[in-house]
This record gives structure tokens, sequence and C-alpha cells, in this order.
């Protein structure tokens, strides 16, 4: 019997991409490499990136949103902050986008905006 939490297929690989809390995973391939985000909600940085070459191997290489100019969490309650990043690449460069939710007390809902950033992926 496999005494590894995360099972094992048939094939031999582990079902689980990227272990632990990593929730809304977004991925694109770019050559031989695999890059993966994931949503971070109220947590800083924001948006990590991982990355493979394999699709078993994951490393975290950095985050998207790592100033405080880009995203400010200091008043975002729980449930709120950064949701459902997508991650896509065009001509050379790597886009992210996402929403990032609050809560705002005047409507009694959430409110949405978009935060974006470019990266050049020779840098990432």
């Amino acid at each position: 019997m496999n005494s590894d939490p995360i099972a094992t297929s048939p094939l031999g690989y582990r079902t689980a991409i990227v272990p632990g809390f990593n929730p809304d995973p977004s991925m694109i391939r770019v050559g031989n490499d695999y890059f993966l985000i994931t949503s971070s909600f109220e947590y800083f940085p924001g948006i990590p990136i991982y990355h493979s070459t394999d699709l078993v191997n994951w490393k975290l290489i950095n985050h998207v949103l790592t100033r405080r100019s880009q995203l400010d969490l200091r008043t975002v309650e729980a449930g709120g902050g950064i949701f459902a990043p997508t991650i896509r690449e065009h001509r050379g460069r790597i886009y992210v986008t996402c929403c990032q939710m609050q809560k705002s007390d005047s409507l009694g809902g959430y409110k949405v905006s978009d935060a974006d950033r470019v990266t050049d992926k020779r840098h990432v």
C-alpha cells in the first residue's frame, strides 16, 4: 500500500499538480516550460507563479504582485482579495489578469476591479 497521502495513478504520476493551498490554477506551456498560477485571496505577495518542465515537479519561482503599489491588501476583509487569475502567452510576453474582490459596505455586496501586470518571460 502506498503511504503517500497523494495517490499515484497507474502511470506513476501524482494526482495533485501542486500540493497544498493552490486554488483556481491556470497554466500555459511556452516551449518546453510550463507556468502555473493560482488565486492568493487576501494573502501577500499575490498570485504565486510555479514552473515545471515535466508537469510533475513544480517549483515556486516568484509572485505576480510583489509590491504594495500593485496590490494593497491592508484593508481587505476575509473572503476578499485576488480571485481567479488567468495566464496567457502572446508573442513572447506572458500576461496575467485577475479580479480583486472587496466587500463594499455601501452596496452590501462585492466590488470587483481588474488587476493586471505584464511580465517578459525572459525575466520570470
